[in-house]
C-alpha cells in the first residue's frame, strides 16, 4: 500500500515538474540536462534575462527585452544556455518562431543548431512539450529536416537556420536572431578590417533578416573595445535612435567600488569607448573581489589564470573590460627593456615608492623601484606587486628594502598615507616595520591620471628603460590599460616614484644655484 502511495506521489511530482518546465526556463534546463548547473547564481540571472526575451516575443514587443547582450568569461555556460537550450524552450511554447543562429564559423553555428535539434528529439523534451506531455499540440521535428544547419518543426512555421558570421542568410526571416561569439580568436579581434567586416555584416545582412518585433541576443566573451558589442554600445551611447540594449555583464571577479561609474556622463563615456560597467554595481550584489562562480574558479584559480594569460587577456576575457593594446594613454611601443645598467652609468638617486593596500582579494600593494642615473636617463629596476593583508604586505616591503640596499645601496623609501587619522596610524606603523631604512610617507592628492602625465611623457620621450624581469609584462599591460583597466596600483606607484625623483633632482639643482 505504501509502495503504491509512493508511486502515485512520484508520478504527481514528475507531472508537476514537467508543468513547471513548460513555464520556467531554469526548470526546463534542469529537466532536459541532469548536469545543468542550476544552482549557480550567474546561471539563474541569465535564465531570468532570457525569459524576458521570450516575453518580448510572446507579447510582440509590448513587454520584456528585445535586445540582450550577455558578457561572461569563457566556459561559463553562456552558449549551452542561450544558444542551445533557449531556442528549444521558445519553440516549445511558440512553435512558429523562426530562429537564425550565427557564430564566427558555420561549423560552430551548426553544432549549436544540432544540439537544439537533439534536445527537441529527446525523451526529456517530449515529456515537456512533445508526445509524452499533456499538451494538445506536441512539438516534433519535421521528418524531412535532415540538415543540422537548417531544419523545421512538423506542422508549424518554426525552424532554425545556422550560419557563420558573414555567411549568406537571405531568404530566411528571423523572429529570434542569436549571435554567439562572432569573433574567433585574438588575431581576428585585433584586426580592424575583420571587426569592421563583422559590423557591416550585422548592419547589411543580419539586421535586415529581422521580422516585426524580433529579438536579438548577442553572446560573447569580450576581446576588443570595438568588437561587435563595442560598436553597438558606442552607437547606443551616441545615437538616441539606435537600438538600446539590455546588457548582462558579469566579470569573473567583482569590481572594486572605484571602478563603477559615479555619474551618467561617466557611464555613457564608457559606452562610447565600447565598455559596459553598470551604474548600480554588481548585478549579483557581490562584494569587491568575489568570484563569479567559486565552484568553478575560486579566487586562487582566478589568480592562477591571470598569472598564465596576463593582465591584458584577464581584463578582456574574464572581466569583460577589453582595452586596446595600442593604449589609451601609454603606448606599448614606448617601453624599452635592457638586460642590465650600462657599465659607465652610476646611480644618482634611487627611490622605491609603495602604493599600499590591505586586501587579499581587491587592490594590490605595488612598489616600484626606479633610479635616476648619471647619463640623465631613468631606469625602472624592479616592481613588487601582491594582494596581501597587512602582515604579509609589511614583510614583503621589509624584504624588498633589504634586497634594494644590498643591490643598489642608498635607496629612499616612500609610501602613501591614506587620508584621516587611521591612514596616519597605518603609515607610522609601516615606518616602524621599516625601521633602520630611509623610509618616509606622504599624503598623495589629486587625480591619478594627472599624477601619471609626467611619467607618460618620459616614456614617450624615451627617457625611461625597464630592467628585464618577470614583472615587465604585468607592468606594461597595466600601463597600457590605464586608465580603463581593472588595476592601476603599479601605474600609481610608478608615477609617484618618478615624480619623487624629479623632486630630488630639482632640489639638487637648486642647491647648486644657491
Amino acid at each position: 500500500m505504501l509502495d503504491q502511495m509512493d508511486q502515485k506521489q512520484a508520478i504527481k511530482g514528475a507531472i508537476k515538474d514537467r508543468l513547471v518546465a513548460q513555464r520556467n526556463f531554469l526548470a526546463f534546463c534542469k529537466h532536459t540536462d541532469r548536469k545543468y548547473p542550476a544552482d549557480a547564481r550567474h546561471i539563474q540571472l541569465m535564465t531570468q534575462k532570457l525569459e524576458q526575451v521570450k516575453l518580448y516575443l510572446k507579447t510582440n514587443g509590448k513587454q520584456g527585452i528585445g535586445r540582450l547582450m550577455i558578457f561572461m568569461p569563457p566556459r561559463y555556460w553562456k552558449s549551452q544556455t542561450a544558444s542551445r537550450k533557449f531556442p528549444a524552450f521558445v519553440m516549445g511554447d511558440m512553435p512558429d518562431t523562426r530562429i537564425i543562429l550565427t557564430s564566427y564559423g558555420a561549423d560552430l553555428a551548426t553544432k549549436h543548431s544540432r544540439e537544439v535539434r537533439d534536445i527537441i528529439q529527446s525523451e526529456e523534451y517530449s515529456q515537456v512539450f512533445g508526445e509524452l506531455a499533456s499538451t494538445s499540440e506536441p512539438i516534433l521535428l519535421d521528418p524531412e529536416s535532415r540538415s543540422a544547419a537548417a531544419w523545421e518543426l512538423a506542422g508549424h512555421h518554426g525552424g532554425m537556420l545556422a550560419s557563420g558570421v558573414g555567411g549568406a542568410i537571405t531568404g530566411f526571416g528571423a523572429k529570434l536572431f542569436i549571435i554567439d561569439d562572432p569573433v574567433k580568436n585574438r588575431e581576428d579581434a585585433a584586426s580592424a578590417q575583420r571587426r569592421d567586416s563583422i559590423y557591416e555584416w550585422y548592419q547589411s545582412t543580419a539586421f535586415t533578416r529581422l521580422e516585426d518585433f524580433a529579438a536579438i541576443i548577442l553572446i560573447l566573451t569580450r576581446w576588443h573595445q570595438m568588437d561587435l558589442a563595442g560598436k553597438l554600445l558606442r552607437a547606443m551611447a551616441t545615437d538616441a535612435e539606435a537600438d538600446q540594449w539590455d546588457v548582462l555583464c558579469m566579470p569573473a571577479i567583482a569590481l572594486e567600488e572605484k571602478q563603477y561609474p559615479k555619474t551618467l556622463e561617466e557611464f555613457f563615456d564608457n559606452l562610447a569607448n565600447g565598455i559596459f560597467i553598470p551604474l548600480n554595481g554588481d548585478p549579483l550584489g557581490r562584494k569587491p573581489g568575489e568570484p563569479l562562480w567559486p565552484e568553478k574558479h575560486d579566487r586562487d584559480a582566478l589568480k592562477s589564470i591571470g598569472a598564465n594569460i596576463g593582465e591584458f587577456e584577464l581584463t578582456a576575457q574574464y572581466q569583460q573590460m577589453p582595452y586596446s593594446k595600442e593604449g589609451q594613454r601609454y603606448k606599448k611601443e614606448w617601453f624599452k627593456k635592457i638586460a642590465k645598467l650600462p657599465e659607465d652609468v652610476k646611480i644618482v638617486f634611487a627611490v622605491r615608492f609603495w602604493d599600499k593596500a590591505n586586501s587579499i582579494a581587491g587592490d594590490y600593494t605595488a612598489g616600484v623601484l626606479m633610479a635616476y642615473c648619471s647619463d640623465g636617463f631613468f631606469y625602472m629596476l624592479d616592481v613588487k606587486r601582491k594582494q596581501a593583508a597587512s602582515y604579509e604586505r609589511d614583510q614583503m616591503m621589509k624584504k624588498a628594502a633589504k634586497d634594494d640596499r644590498e643591490k643598489y645601496g642608498n635607496v629612499k623609501i616612500w609610501h602613501q598615507q591614506d587620508p584621516g587619522s587611521a591612514g596616519k596610524d597605518s603609515a607610522e606603523g609601516t615606518n616602524r616595520v621599516l625601521m633602520g631604512f630611509n623610509a618616509k610617507f606622504e599624503t598623495v592628492s589629486g587625480d591619478k591620471t594627472v599624477r601619471s602625465e609626467p611619467l607618460e611623457s618620459a616614456f614617450e620621450g624615451g627617457l625611461v628603460f625597464l630592467l628585464m624581469g618577470a614583472w615587465n609584462e604585468d607592468y606594461i599591460d597595466e600601463c597600457v590599460a590605464f586608465d580603463r583597466g581593472a588595476n592601476d596600483d603599479q601605474v600609481d606607484a610608478g608615477s609617484s616614484c618618478y615624480n619623487k625623483l624629479l623632486e630630488m633632482i630639482g632640489k639638487k639643482r637648486e642647491s647648486r644655484i644657491l
